[in-house]
């Protein structure tokens, strides 16, 4: 049996049956959409894969503990934030995510890994979730998570126990959610921006899930400066509430969308080998820029020689993008160089 160390995230529905006797057809619609333009896109977005969907419950895979978390509460925002919109009543799920051993089956993992998550996202609050002790061991520190130590806990007594910990203030809080917040606090974290004339509006009701720097050709030459600067939203967060912005084709692999009147730059995206689960919106587009400060400098192989990095943030190059040289392969090329007359193009991400 092939065997791996994975992050994996169990995120099931609450109160399903009920909801399906009340109103079936509304809530598998519900679901569905659950399923694709949440839970999909965000295990998506943080680079996971989702490998079993059982009706109301849902299994994905990360190579990094810490995009699952980050995943775990991406969820859970986007269905606090999609509520407080006040779009149709929001289902609710409760999330568990573990780090173990899993056996490869296939396209299915088994194993201890898998049924850990299951029990952890069993003990979670509706809106919240419960982590393994190895998996906050991994993000202590490392997020802005208040986590409440419950100790060892079992479902069933022939279970192991497990050292779980759960998202809220204390255990057994009224209010335990991961998200429980007031309508106007999560109103207010709705991402909003626009073109520079005020033709094209736009909101974003999922969180962000990284910024950075691109010093690429393309991002120099769609910008008309030296770099870009970036924040990637999930696909589906993006909503436009004015105007339609121009697409075009910069390379095989992806497209950029800008103001038709105005020319301001505004968004990027992946469409090789298939549409990507973000969007790239580029900052100077935002109301609030200042927001979400950049981790990272990518296609450095094309800094400008004058421009100085003086942080110390990570620095890479296109080449060493999984994402984009997938894309790159997709349509028979090894990389952007060998794309374009006599220019020596990349991508941003």
């Amino acid at each position: 049996m092939e065997r791996k160390l994975a992050a994996i995230l169990a995120a099931d529905v609450v109160g399903f049956a009920g909801l399906v006797a009340q109103e079936e057809t509304a809530t598998l619609e519900r679901v569905e959409r659950l399923r694709h333009d949440v839970i999909g896109m965000q295990v998506g977005a943080h680079r996971g894969r989702v490998f079993k969907a059982m009706g109301d419950g849902f299994l994905a895979e990360f190579s990094s503990t810490l995009e699952a978390v980050r995943c775990a509460v991406a969820i859970q925002r986007t269905l606090a934030l999609q509520s407080a919109r006040g779009a149709e009543p929001q289902l609710r799920v409760r999330i568990g995510v573990s780090l173990d051993d899993v056996v490869v089956q296939g396209d299915d993992l088994l194993g201890t890994g898998v049924a850990n998550a299951v029990r952890l996202q069993s003990m979670a609050d509706p809106g919240g979730l419960a982590l393994s002790a190895e998996v906050m061991s991994h993000v202590r520190g490392r997020m802005d998570l208040e986590m409440v130590d419950c100790g060892h806990k079992k479902v069933k007594e022939t279970d192991a126990p497990l050292h779980v910990y759960k998202s809220g203030r204390s255990e057994g809080a009224a209010s335990a959610g991961l998200f429980d917040f007031d309508p106007g606090a999560l109103k207010a974290l709705v991402v909003t921006g626009g073109c520079l004339c005020g033709k094209i509006r736009y909101e974003i009701d999922m969180p962000a899930i990284s910024s950075g720097y691109c010093h690429c050709r393309f991002c120099q030459r769609f910008t008309g400066s030296a770099m870009s600067v970036w924040t990637a939203f999930p696909s589906a967060g993006l909503h436009l509430v004015k105007g339609e912005p121009r697409f075009f084709a910069s390379s095989p692999i992806a497209e950029r969308g800008f103001c038709p009147d105005c020319g301001a730059a505004l968004f990027y995206r992946l469409v090789r080998p298939q549409p990507a689960a973000y969007v790239v919106v580029f900052k100077g587009s935002l109301d609030a820029p200042e927001q979400n400060a950049p981790s990272a400098h990518s296609g450095v192989e094309s800094r400008m020689p004058w421009l100085e990095i003086l942080d110390d943030l990570p620095r890479t190059t296109c080449a060493e993008s999984r994402v984009l040289q997938e894309a790159w392969g997709s349509v028979g090329l090894k990389d952007p160089q060998e794309w374009g007359p006599g220019v020596k193009p990349s991508a941003p991400f």
